[in-house]
């Protein structure tokens, strides 16, 4: 099946959804299928083509409300005469926005076009920059130390083939770049190709890899035919690569050293490397990667890589790990050698195409536990990453309840009488029938013990102390994955299923949590569905069902690498909490719906390096998605908020907002956070996008705003404004 889904792959063309399919009231995003496996997704693709993540924005401004706009048409000309048209209208207005629109040949001889501050430029199906005969610029296009500037194409496989499409920006062998950005921040860059470069097609180079308010972005882009690599990318924190292709050059096609990088539906193929990452918190999502020498280097400069859902195939090698502490997971591998081990703390989790005899040093561990959606039989489930040979055996273990309900204390009592005969193995435990918790304790899982349940578990016991009560600890050494079945309370838990306090290799997959708690005091009034507080090592909550938690649905507090991927969240106060220090740590692909009390995802009290990417935020009372600094001295900061839906109802309270931002003093804020395409509809609180006192320096682009009573207030000045001025805004026009 792996080889038939190859050729049908490398068809990927990039571009396939219309506008305006997010918005259909009753439609899911098609890229939000937590219950499809990526193979179900492709398989269902006839081409290997995958949804797009990102939307064209449809926004009221490109800066300010107040700006003035100054059209430039360059028709056929010299790259000198060019330059000349834009450093005049510079001259006669440099405050404006300047929207540039290119419908024929630029040829560039000595040096490139140059771009200002302020610009949007759109390339027209007959505008191209190209490199003359004896040319001897550095690139075609330049922007050097400028900000505010975005380059949209006209490349669209809806309409032709590429391969019937002529490149916007042709090297033609003697051009060291086709895109240089150096110095510079608040770029983006959309349907645009380009070919034929002596080095590399786009070279970027941020302003440090701090500052998370100069993000660029790369979308439904081409580069191919370089001789060096397609896209570098370096000291620009929180760049975003979605929807793109590059392929066939000769050295990596996408090169990620800054931190906090996202990439996503990319086709990188037929290169020396796909995917090279050198650099803390990179995010790589339901890629291609086909046919390169290496398919994707974590290179020693990394750290907190998060690799979820690619295709890693036909490849010399899949992967190879140098850095520390990547989580690697539910991803598709078939390669000539899948693993090459290195680096430290790092982690494979259920991968398809390798094994744990793929791993043959150490410095990557192997958990692959059995789940309700993947039943194997496997007999390795666990190696961790010290590299000894030495594999604990499988050992499958029954616990039937019968025609009653058996206890929990029974069944940790049995799991624990297993783990002191067989200490040498891995419990693959079957807990089957109906279940019922009437002890303090709970069910405690023993060290290196999975379990699938296929029933429930309901919990009867009223503890003398519910602000400390677990109901399922999963704390032990080495591995423990919960999978399957139902967790149900009427009565009040402090978490429902808990790893707070461990270091283990944590899995909850496809279990439906029902704690009956409406904020309020009614039913249990439990306070989290899930908690990994102080828990140190890879913790993935994946595909589960929460509802009702009272408070948090999934707690990550003073934690790190803590993964939400693919759960359906309802009727909590808030459902996925990025609590007090926790750090890198990611929530991709939930549905978070009717939290009564405060926000679908909260980010708080300093927490930074995280990532929420592809949410749906849908008919929450409250805000969609907060960032806020309430109690802790210090900077909620370098999160990334990105490409999430949120939407309201009628139903929406009138003092809450869909996007929020700010603080509660000046010790205590809100700042150098990145808000990059995130869609916002029918909200009709205080406004779609909130932006409250001591929020600073963050940067919001390219959004959709539809149906919103307001689209944007912000507290930061007075009076109010709709606009970004304290902050930094700035949207390429959809149709200008």
């Amino acid at each position: 099946m792996i080889h038939s889904l190859v050729s049908a792959i490398v068809l990927f063309l990039g571009v396939v959804v219309c506008q305006g399919w997010l918005f259909a009231a009753d439609i899911r995003p098609s890229w939000l299928l937590p219950q499809a496996s990526l193979q179900e997704l492709l398989r269902e693709s006839p081409t290997g083509q995958l949804p797009d993540f990102y939307s064209s924005p449809v926004f009221p401004f490109v800066i300010d409300p107040a700006e003035q706009i100054v059209r430039i048409e360059l028709k056929e000309a010299t790259a000198t005469q060019a330059q000349r048209v834009l450093d005049n209208k510079f001259e006669e207005n440099p405050s404006a926005v300047f929207v540039v629109h290119v419908s024929g040949v630029i040829s560039v001889s000595s040096v490139p076009l140059s771009l200002h501050g302020r610009t949007c430029m759109v390339i027209e199906k007959d505008g191209q920059f190209v490199a003359s005969s004896g040319c001897t610029a550095d690139s075609l296009l330049c922007v050097v130390n400028r900000d505010y500037v975005s380059i949209t194409g006209s490349y669209d496989p809806r309409e032709r083939p590429l391969s019937e499409q002529e490149d916007m920006f042709r090297g033609n062998g003697v051009v060291s770049s086709g895109i240089r950005i150096e110095g510079s921040g608040r770029i983006h860059l959309d349907r645009i190709s380009i070919t034929g470069c002596k080095d590399v097609g786009i070279s970027i180079t941020g302003r440090g890899s701090e500052q998370f308010n100069q993000a660029i972005s790369l979308t439904r882009s081409v580069v191919s035919n370089c001789q060096g690599d397609g896209v570098r990318i370096r000291q620009s924190p929180a760049c975003i690569v979605l929807d793109s292709r590059i392929a066939s050059v000769a050295k990596a096609a996408l090169v990620i050293d800054s931190p906090s990088s996202v990439i996503a539906n990319t086709l990188c193929s037929d290169s020396d490397s796909g995917v090279v990452v050198c650099s803390s918190d990179g995010i790589l999502i339901r890629n291609q990667i086909l046919r390169n020498g290496t398919g994707i280097c974590l290179k020693d400069q990394s750290e907190y890589s998060l690799v979820y859902e690619n295709s890693i195939v036909g490849n010399e090698t899949g992967i190879i790990f140098e850095g520390k502490r990547a989580t690697v997971g539910w991803n598709i591998f078939n390669n000539k050698e899948e693993v090459i081990a290195g680096g430290s703390r790092n982690i494979l989790y259920s991968n398809d195409g390798i094994s744990a005899d793929s791993i043959r040093s150490a410095g990557v561990a192997y958990f692959n536990p059995p789940t309700t959606s993947n039943q194997h039989h496997e007999p390795v489930i666990w190696k961790d990453d010290s590299g000894d040979a030495m594999l604990f055996a499988r050992r499958n273990v029954v616990v039937d309840s019968g025609s009653q309900s058996l206890t929990i204390e029974e069944v940790s009592r049995r799991l624990s009488q297993e783990r002191l005969r067989h200490p040498d193995t891995i419990l693959a435990v079957h807990m089957r029938g109906a279940f019922r918790n009437q002890c303090e304790e709970g069910l405690v899982l023993p060290d290196h013990t999975c379990v699938i349940l296929d029933g429930e578990i309901v919990n009867d016991y009223v503890s003398d102390n519910p602000g400390a009560f677990e109901l399922i600890h999963m704390k032990g050494k080495g591995c423990n994955s919960f999978s399957g079945g139902r967790i149900i309370s009427e009565n009040k838990v402090f978490s429902a299923i808990s790893g707070a306090g461990a270091s283990n290799a944590f899995l909850l997959d496809g279990v439906d949590v029902d704690l009956h708690s409406e904020h309020g005091g009614l039913g249990s009034n439990s306070v989290n569905a899930v908690s990994s507080k102080e828990h140190f090592g890879p913790f993935v909550v994946r595909g589960c069902g929460i509802r009702d938690p009272g408070h948090r649905g999934i707690w990550m507090h003073v934690s790190k690498r803590v993964y939400a991927l693919g759960n359906r969240c309802s009727a909590g106060g808030f459902s996925i909490d990025f609590d007090a220090y926790c750090f890198h740590s990611a929530a991709i692909f939930n549905t978070v719906t009717r939290n009564s009390y405060h926000s679908g995802i909260f980010f708080e009290e300093c927490v930074k390096s995280n990532t929420a990417f592809a949410n749906l935020c849908e008919k929450n009372p409250a805000n969609g998605i907060c960032i806020w600094t309430e109690n802790v001295q210090g900077k909620t900061e370098k999160n990334v908020v990105a490409c999430n839906v949120i939407r309201g109802d009628v139903q929406m309270e009138t003092n809450r907002s869909g996007l929020s931002l700010g603080g509660r003093a000046a010790d205590r804020t809100t700042e150098n956070n990145y808000f990059f395409n995130n869609r916002l509809e029918n909200l009709n609180g205080r406004s779609a996008i909130l932006i409250k006192k001591y929020a600073r320096d963050n940067y919001i682009s390219q959004s959709i705003l539809r149906e919103n009573d307001v689209n944007i207030r912000n507290w930061t000045i007075k009076p109010e404004t709709n606009g970004f001025r304290g902050q930094s805004g700035f949207h390429s026009p959809a149709s200008q």
